[in-house]
């Protein structure tokens, strides 16, 4: 059944080339949102066919979606797509049954094809996945991130915005020395390997992450 579809996107340019897809593919009911919330309600409201939601966008992420919607046990078809290549985020889709899955550079021309799998009964998920799966260097676990204390989660956060040691302490009322004791206890926690910046790195990458894990 094809016939009504919720999107939801907070970039308008990606929104207007997903609305474009399927309003080619016949969908004739097409509501957009910017805001996970307002597309929840709304699927609440209309219980459409399809849903299609990013996972990181404000209100509420694409997956706590999908999540209140097997709660409320919608039968709605849910594909997800990210920029994200990392395995935690795309189990934990799986767990919750996501009927496609797709990789956000690469939706635009997966869409279409996502859809008339899901239509014939299967799952669809982006062939390009598991490349980019196997590729990611640092990739984020929630389990190692969920060890690290309050503190030295304020302290991982201000690395991701680029702060440097002495700034970090200054906004945290703490010695230069607290913050770089507090670097070496992240890397051990979060086991990441001994490599110039890798806190740095590892922390820019995975920045999306810690608003979905707390």
């Amino acid at each position: 059944m094809r016939n009504s579809i919720v999107l939801a996107d907070d970039y308008p340019i990606i929104l207007k080339g997903m609305e474009a897809i399927v309003r080619e593919m016949g969908f004739e009911q097409i509501d957009s949102y910017e805001n996970g919330l307002q597309a929840l309600n709304k699927i609440y409201a209309s219980k459409p066919d399809y849903a299609l939601l990013d996972i990181q966008m404000p209100g509420m992420c694409g997956l706590e979606v999908i999540e209140q919607m097997r709660r409320k046990n919608i039968k709605t078809k849910t594909i997800i797509y990210t920029m994200y290549t990392d395995m935690a985020l795309f189990e934990r889709a799986k767990k919750l049954n996501v009927d496609g899955y797709l990789l956000k550079e690469f939706a635009i021309d997966e869409l279409k094809k996502c859809i008339l799998s899901i239509e014939r009964g299967n799952n669809w998920y982006s062939p390009l996945l598991e490349e980019k799966l196997q590729s990611s260097k640092l990739t984020f676990t929630p389990d190692l991130y969920c060890k690290l204390s309050n503190k030295e989660k304020s302290v991982v956060k201000a690395i991701a915005d680029k702060k440097s040691t002495q700034e970090i302490a200054e906004e945290l009322f703490v010695s230069v020395k607290t913050i770089e004791n507090h670097r070496t206890n992240i890397i051990k926690k979060l086991e990441l390997p001994k490599k110039k910046n890798v806190l740095l790195i590892w922390a820019i990458e995975n920045k999306g992450f810690f608003p979905l894990v707390e």
